[in-house]
């Protein structure tokens, strides 16, 4: 059985973005041990393994994952310190990895969903609005492996001489690849995600797209 420290999905990503020659910065880990615990909950072990690997990684126009201790940059522990405050259960216990390039909308695990292996679902999260999440990867590596598949089918190759994609968004035009990950459809179809889920109607209707799911009003 593959350890669940081990990062397919992460080395997925990167590979996409070097063979499609898309932009990426990936800076070396800071060399101090990473910390068990984000704002009081436990850290996701996939997350720390990504973490001893990396300092931070930044995909153009796409991710900025957090560094999980940075002088200058927001990092993985005061965005957390500050998010926990801020929003009201249930959000204030999501914790907070990563977020869009270019908008404010984030990508958080929930702890209160761990597994048995310790790892837990990532969600994508808008926080313009009436806040809500979206589920979107059964685990922190399995989100690099999905958001690496939604890059595989939107992105033009480089150089092709077209205008480059057409205007698409994450999660909402990467229903299909989603819904790939088994093991978050699962958790989806058992109702995991619906406290989540209730206050936002577009939400609701897009997590029903996926296959054999419907979300408790």
């Amino acid at each position: 059985m593959q350890s669940v420290t081990a990062l397919p999905g992460f080395e997925h990503l990167l590979e996409v973005c070097r063979r499609r020659a898309h932009p990426l910065k990936l800076e070396p880990p800071s060399g101090h041990p990473v910390e068990a615990f984000v704002a009081g909950q436990v850290m996701d072990p996939q997350l720390a393994a990504l973490h001893s690997r990396a300092g931070y990684l930044w995909v153009r126009d796409e991710l900025y994952v957090f560094p999980e201790k940075h002088e200058r940059r927001p990092d993985l522990h005061r965005v957390n310190e500050s998010w926990s405050r801020e929003w009201a259960a249930p959000f204030g216990s999501l914790r907070v990895f990563a977020k869009d390039d270019r908008l404010a909308y984030c990508y958080a695990m929930v702890p209160a969903l761990v597994d048995e292996r310790g790892l837990q679902p990532v969600v994508w999260v808008d926080v313009y609005e009436l806040l809500y999440a979206v589920p979107v990867a059964s685990s922190v590596d399995q989100f690099f492996d999905t958001y690496a598949r939604y890059l595989e089918s939107a992105l033009a190759p480089a150089g092709d001489g077209g205008e480059g994609p057409p205007p698409r968004a994450f999660p909402w035009s990467a229903s299909e690849v989603i819904a790939r990950d088994r093991e978050l459809v699962t958790r989806v179809r058992a109702g995991h995600f619906d406290f989540l889920l209730k206050a936002n109607a577009r939400a609701r209707e897009w997590v029903e797209k996926l296959p054999g799911v419907s979300v408790r009003r």
